[in-house]
C-alpha cells in the first residue's frame, strides 16, 4: 500500500510540472512622457500643471506623487497664431507639491480656439486644441420647498428647475454650486453667530442623469434627451431652515473633452479595488504625451432664501 500511495503522489508531481507554463510578456513602451493638465475658460489666466508619467513598474501606490516638470517651455498660441509664453509658478511646501504654469491678463474669447504646447528636452513635444464653448444663458430657476427631510433634523428639501435653450448639436452640461449662510441668536441677552457652508450637491429627479461615481458634488450630463429652446434640469438639494441663505448655482457649457475625462476619471477611481468591475481607459486629449485640455464656460446666480420653521 504505502508503494503504490508512492507512485500516485509521483505521478501527481510529475502531472503539476507539465501543467507549468512560462508565459513572456512585452511591457509596452516604457519612455517617460509628460502629462498636462489645464483648465480653458473666458477669464484673464490660465494654470497649466505638468508631470511626468511613470511606468508600469515604478510604483502602484495610491498616493504616490508624480515628478514636476519644470524648465519646461509652455505657450499659448491663439486663433490667429500669437504666441504667449507662461511663467512657471512653484508654492510647493515641506511633504506638498503645488507648482504650475501660469498666463495673466489675456482675454480668452469664446467660440474661439486655443492650441497648448509644451516642450522639454528629454520628452516629446505635447499639444491639444480646445475651443471655449459659448455661454448657454439661463432663462430661468424656479425654485419649490419639499418640506422637511426625515432623518435630518433642520433642513428641508427644495427642488430646482433650471431652464435654458440649448444650442443645436452636440453639447454637454455642468452643474455645481454652493450654499453660505449666517444666523444670529439671542438666549437669555447672549448674542451668538453661526455660519453654515457646504456644497450644492444637486441630484436629478431624472435617474438617467444620475451618476454614482462622481468624485466631485456635481451634476454632469449631456443633451441627448433635452429639448432644444425648451430645455430643462431638475435636481434636488438640502438647505438648512432659520438661516438667511445665499445659494449660488453654476451652470457651465463644458466641452466633451471636459464631460468625457471627468466621466472615465472618477469611474476609474470609483472602481479601484473591484476585481469585478471592467477596467475604465481615462480620456486623454493630449498628442505625444498624457492628460487632459479641457474647456468650459460659467453663467453664476446667486439666490437669497430663508426658509422659516
Amino acid at each position: 500500500m504505502k508503494i503504490k500511495n508512492n507512485i500516485l503522489i509521483l505521478f501527481f508531481s510529475i502531472a503539476l510540472a507539465s501543467c507549468e507554463q512560462f508565459i513572456e510578456v512585452e511591457l509596452p513602451d516604457q519612455e517617460p512622457r509628460m502629462v498636462l493638465n489645464a483648465l480653458l475658460e473666458p477669464t484673464d489666466t490660465l494654470k497649466v500643471f505638468l508631470t511626468k508619467s511613470k511606468g508600469v513598474l515604478e510604483g502602484n501606490n495610491f498616493n504616490d506623487e508624480f515628478d514636476l516638470v519644470v524648465g519646461a517651455n509652455v505657450y499659448l498660441k491663439d486663433p490667429e497664431g500669437k504666441v504667449f509664453p507662461l511663467g512657471y509658478i512653484d508654492r510647493s511646501r515641506p511633504f506638498e507639491k503645488n507648482a504650475f504654469y501660469f498666463l495673466a491678463a489675456l482675454e480668452l474669447i469664446e467660440g474661439k480656439s486655443y492650441e497648448i504646447v509644451a516642450e522639454k528636452a528629454g520628452f516629446p513635444t505635447i499639444s491639444s486644441i480646445q475651443e471655449v464653448p459659448k455661454k448657454t444663458n439661463i432663462k430661468s430657476i424656479d425654485i419649490v420647498n419639499l418640506g422637511p427631510i426625515d432623518n435630518f433634523e433642520g433642513n428641508d428639501g427644495i427642488e430646482i428647475t433650471i431652464k435654458f435653450d440649448d444650442p443645436i448639436g452636440k453639447n454637454f452640461y455642468e452643474i455645481s454650486g454652493q450654499i453660505f449662510g449666517s444666523r444670529i441668536q439671542v438666549i437669555d441677552g447672549d448674542t451668538t453667530f453661526f455660519s453654515y457652508s457646504a456644497d450644492l450637491s444637486p441630484r436629478p429627479v431624472n435617474p438617467i442623469y444620475q451618476k454614482d461615481y462622481l468624485m466631485r458634488n456635481v451634476l454632469l450630463f449631456n443633451d441627448v434627451i433635452l429639448n432644444g429652446s425648451e430645455s430643462e434640469i431638475v435636481f434636488r438639494t438640502s438647505i438648512a431652515r432659520d438661516v438667511d441663505l445665499e445659494v449660488t448655482i453654476n451652470f457651465s457649457h463644458v466641452t466633451e473633452a471636459y464631460y468625457l475625462f471627468y466621466n472615465t476619471a472618477d469611474l476609474q477611481q470609483y472602481n479601484r479595488g473591484d476585481i469585478l468591475s471592467q477596467p475604465v481607459l481615462v480620456y486623454n486629449n493630449i498628442s505625444n504625451g498624457l492628460g487632459i485640455f479641457k474647456s468650459r464656460n460659467t453663467e453664476k446666480r446667486v439666490i437669497e432664501m430663508r426658509i422659516e420653521e
